[in-house]
């Protein structure tokens, strides 16, 4: 079985709130909001991906990222492995370069009202931990 390596970006606003994207309809998951980010193509480190794509996808370039949190995830038979980095330092502001819809939400709201922010399955675990996390803020 081979892995897919997905790398994602936890873009936070002073801690409390995060920058999330919609799906668009050509995607997979259509509607479904994430955290930026994509596929690590082969020979690239999960950080020069997870700064070639927030800067396709958010126009915004990574000074300084951290680990956060590995997720492995199964669909369809096939095994994926999504790394999740909080985004420390970055300069730009992030927007919805590839024209898809982008906004601020506090990460309570995005734990809390889980009918108006749907995420696919993979990233229950994320929310979870950054909810946790936001409550010692």
């Amino acid at each position: 079985m081979i892995s897919n390596y997905i790398v994602a970006g936890i873009v936070l606003d002073q801690g409390k709130s995060a920058f999330i994207t919609k799906r668009r309809a050509n995607q997979t998951q259509s509607g479904y909001w994430e955290f930026p980010g994509g596929k690590v193509e082969l020979g690239e480190t999960f950080e020069s991906a997870l700064s070639r794509e927030l800067s396709e996808e958010l126009d915004i370039r990574v000074e300084e990222a951290q680990h956060y949190l590995t997720v492995d995830w199964y669909d369809a038979g096939e095994k994926f492995v999504l790394d999740f980095f909080l985004i420390l330092s970055y300069s730009g502001y992030p927007r919805g370069a590839e024209g898809q819809v982008g906004q601020w939400v506090p990460i309570k709201q995005l734990v809390a009202d889980n009918s108006k922010f749907l995420f696919p399955d993979a990233n229950v675990a994320v929310l979870q931990k950054l909810a946790l996390d936001n409550e010692s803020l």
